[in-house]
């Protein structure tokens, strides 16, 4: 009998150790999604401004060869810039560009908070996922004392 409850109990303790590295194998897995989720919104992050920068450079570049343009086409019909519609045009252009430079800023500020909610999402998640295998653990354990008082009862 008594070899029977030292093989229950080596029974319980060999499936209790096996359960819990099965759970600390799990929790460092979520943890690593964790850190590659962080990582992978950097590296969005970066590539939003860089694409932002590169299309704010684009967009100055295109305004200086428009207003470029137009001022030698004043030049060529013998007005200056300082005149009043050459201005006028010039300021246009300026306006024009400053409004779609403010929407491509908004449209970075949208992407980056997208990109934030998902890894936020993504961190949630994990989250849950960590508390529901240290509720199971926790679950497991009592299990396992329980079953053991049985089995010595028995």
């Amino acid at each position: 009998m008594e070899v029977a409850i030292a093989a229950v109990g080596a029974a319980i303790v060999g499936s209790a150790y096996y359960s819990k590295v099965s759970v600390d194998n799990q929790k460092k897995a979520i943890k690593k999604s964790n850190q590659a989720a962080a990582v992978q919104a950097d590296l969005d992050r970066q590539s939003a401004q860089i694409l932002l920068q590169e299309q704010q450079r684009k967009n100055k570049n295109l305004l200086r060869q428009q207003q470029s343009s137009y001022k030698a086409k004043l030049g060529a019909s013998g007005l200056t810039q300082n005149s009043g519609s050459g201005q006028v045009v010039l300021d246009a252009m300026q306006k024009e560009h400053d409004m779609e430079d403010k929407y491509l800023v908004n449209q970075a500020k949208i992407s980056l908070q997208s990109l934030n909610n998902a890894l936020a999402q993504t961190t949630r998640k994990n989250l849950l996922a960590l508390d529901t295998l240290s509720a199971n653990q926790k679950k497991d354990a009592l299990n396992s004392i329980s079953s053991t008082g049985r089995s010595l009862i028995k």
